[in-house]
């Protein structure tokens, strides 16, 4: 098997895989391949010049602890029936990982179909979403505080200052700019989806983006600056009562819209697993950290797909200095690359972590200088390719 980056003579392959393995709408099908799809992002594997497999590497911005990262959002993992059970998924993937290493890339995240599957690769989750599943005549008391719009192009810098506002205490979400959203309004249309903007009388406050879907208004996304947004959205949901009998909204873990409704137990609450992350590049993401702290450990990481991370390293702080070297000495705590990786992603905590068994410590001293590196934040991403 060899692994090699997509030429432009594969796509018809590529795009035969995907749709194989993907039930995807021929709009989203036809504004992926014309939007998204890029040869110089896209890995596959071939036997006797026949490609058998395939993944993206789509390039986004990702925010975690304050700062912005070049991430991989691993996507379109493929491969044809005839060739499944070979090996090929292996293969792929630890060459992927081992070009983002190449490309300085410090984190990467991917949606995954099946959690075991990606786990294997060092991936782990971190990132869930809150989902309401409710009769929609739950939210006819609500009002209307503001004007509401169809959104346009012209609205763009509307949405990007919501966005920022919606998410400024969060953690581990896309950056957007003007581009970003353009290419949404094509992902939206090609799905028959709607974005619509909510107005007071000091500019945008907020958006919704949803989608018509047999009797049921599913809300992908819902962003607001206030209550009187939320509230406005609420009731914009049920004045589709006459289309819909029910509502389906997904949001960040700490919407607020349980806080609104009356009886609770009228609504199905669930919490959505929906993201996965990984540290690429273990020296280069704690070097990136803004730390006022002092610390000093040896530190055991076990990774089997990136040899540069599976090493023993000593992270030496002083004064929000850091400095991370490979060190012969004996390691005073081991964890994995999964664990280490929801504690990058800020998805858990130290304490969490050994609660769970999954920092074998040997120096109870040197644990609590690790507990430093890491916090618990809110996570919010909502990117689907």
């Amino acid at each position: 098997m060899k692994v090699r980056f997509a030429k432009d003579e594969d796509l018809k392959e590529i795009k035969e895989m995907w749709k194989y393995c993907f039930d995807d709408t021929q709009g989203f099908f036809n504004y992926y391949f014309e939007n998204k799809y890029n040869k110089e992002n896209t890995l596959v594997v071939e036997i006797d010049n026949n490609i058998i497999s395939s993944l993206q590497l789509n390039q986004y911005k990702i925010v975690l602890n304050n700062k912005p990262y070049d991430t991989s959002y691993v996507v379109g993992v493929s491969t044809f029936p005839d060739a499944r059970g070979k090996g090929a998924m292996k293969i792929i993937m630890k060459s992927a990982l081992n070009e983002l290493y190449k490309k300085n890339q410090i984190v990467s995240i991917l949606m995954p179909i099946d959690y075991r599957l990606y786990r294997y690769f060092g991936y782990e989750h971190c990132c869930d979403q809150i989902e309401y599943n409710m009769d929609i005549e739950i939210l006819k008391d609500f009002k209307i505080n503001g004007n509401l719009k169809k959104a346009s192009l012209e609205d763009i810098p509307g949405l990007i200052d919501v966005y920022k506002s919606f998410l400024k205490d969060k953690n581990g979400y896309i950056l957007r700019d003007e581009n970003y959203f353009e290419n949404l309004f094509k992902e939206i249309n090609s799905e028959d989806g709607y974005i619509y903007i909510h107005e007071n009388e000091e500019g945008p406050d907020g958006y919704i983006i949803y989608f018509k879907m047999d009797k049921t208004l599913f809300v992908r996304e819902i962003a607001y600056k206030n209550i009187n947004a939320l509230k406005s959205f609420l009731k914009f949901i049920y004045n589709h009562n006459t289309q819909f009998k029910k509502a389906n909204i997904s949001s960040s873990i700490d919407d607020k819209i349980k806080y609104l409704t009356l009886n609770l137990r009228n609504i199905d609450i669930k919490i959505k697993p929906f993201m996965m992350g990984r540290i690429i590049n273990f020296k280069k993401f704690i070097e990136s950290l803004n730390l006022n702290i002092d610390a000093n450990l040896n530190l055991k990481v076990e990774d089997d797909f990136i040899d540069e991370n599976n090493k023993v390293f000593n992270i030496n702080i002083r004064k929000g200095e850091i400095e991370v070297l490979e060190t012969n000495e004996n390691e005073d705590l081991t964890i994995d690359i999964n664990t280490l990786s929801q504690l990058g992603f800020s998805y858990i905590d130290t304490k969490e972590a050994l609660f769970l068994g999954k920092i074998n410590v040997k120096s109870k001293d040197r644990l609590k200088d690790f507990e430093k590196l890491f916090t618990k934040k809110i996570n919010y991403i909502n990117e689907y390719v």
